[in-house]
């Protein structure tokens, strides 16, 4: 169980967000060829999930709230 992630549905955050200072493309090894994804300067690229939780990458961007 200490590996269990939780991931909401973005529709059941009813608070505002803050823009994110990248994102994190992920699954690119299973994506169609035909999806092309806007990956921009500073994003992060994962073939398959990360080791990393929701909760330490929004850690390690300063951005979890309490």
């Amino acid at each position: 169980m200490a590996n269990m992630r939780v991931h909401p549905f973005a529709s059941a955050i009813d608070t505002e967000l803050p823009v994110p200072p990248s994102r994190t493309h992920i699954m690119l090894r299973y994506k169609p060829l035909w999806v092309q994804p806007n990956i921009r300067p500073g994003d992060i690229r994962r073939d398959e999930y990360p080791d990393e939780s929701i909760e330490e990458w929004h850690r390690s961007k300063g951005l979890w709230i309490d």
